[in-house]
């Protein structure tokens, strides 16, 4: 987005009068015909990660998603600088950043953990790992058949949805997908899973909340074209009926800064 940049140069200055070193993920350089200035120390993400003590990503609540999946399991404080439309995970606006950065050089913030899914699927005789922050979906793709997934909660047999799709949601992705899909709102720092049929062909379908300690497991019984399995609505891998999905809550957690100026409330 091109309100980045402005709010880039307005964050490396903010920074640089308060004497922190800032450094830069060499993304950037993705953006063709961009004079990047001689005072910008640009590194690979892994590297920034690595040697960061906070991140700010700069965009919308899809920045933040792909930046705590990219981190993986060394996971740093991150503050979301929200351009744009509608933002639930970020702390700070195009608006109010410059008083939010000042209280994070203070030390003025929180942190709040938050749960990340961990969904193995094995695929071509290989085994897979993807971590998400908000959900992971089963979705019927292009197909319009009724799309039946069978699900087992630690190897006791829940049900078999029919319908277009499952949502495996976190508490942050509470608010997502599964929202408009009729599931429940959940407080971030109670660590469950929530199973949400999508446009479920029965009257008894409801969501169900889990303790995030179940072990979910995704298996389907009829053969189906165009299936796929999407990971915080940013990673599509088809997936055929013959492969099996595993999802558990991963070992390691996000850590999303939090400010006293705001609170979950005000922002729900």
């Amino acid at each position: 987005k091109e309100e980045y940049f402005s709010i880039l140069e307005r964050v490396y200055d903010i920074l640089a009068k308060s004497d922190i070193k800032i450094i830069i993920s060499d993304d950037l350089k993705k953006k063709n015909n961009l004079q990047i200035p001689n005072t910008y120390s640009l590194v690979e993400f892994d590297t920034l990660a690595k040697e960061s003590d906070i991140i700010f990503a700069i965009g919308g609540d899809g920045t933040i998603l792909s930046t705590v999946r990219r981190i993986g399991k060394k996971q740093k404080p991150i503050m979301g600088i929200h351009i744009g439309g509608l933002g639930f995970l970020s702390e700070c606006s195009e608006n109010n950043f410059e008083k939010s950065i000042h209280y994070v050089v203070n030390n003025e913030y929180g942190i709040s953990k938050r749960m990340i899914l961990e969904t193995k699927i094995l695929v071509n005789g290989k085994e897979e790992i993807y971590w998400s922050l908000n959900d992971v979906v089963v979705d019927h793709g292009p197909s319009a058949r009724i799309l039946k997934t069978e699900v087992h909660v630690s190897d006791n047999y829940l049900n078999t949805y029919e319908g277009d799709g499952l949502i495996i949601s976190t508490p942050t992705g509470s608010t997502a997908y599964s929202l408009s899909s009729g599931g429940p709102i959940i407080y971030p720092d109670i660590n469950t899973i929530t199973v949400t049929p999508i446009c479920p062909h029965s009257l008894s379908a409801r969501p169900i909340v889990l303790k995030a300690n179940e072990n979910i497991s995704l298996s389907f019984l009829d053969p189906f074209d165009g299936m796929a399995l999407i990971v915080d609505g940013q990673i599509r891998i088809k997936i055929v009926n013959r492969v099996a999905v595993n999802i558990a809550q991963a070992d390691h957690f996000a850590q999303l800064i939090n400010l006293p100026s705001n609170g979950y409330f005000n922002t729900l």
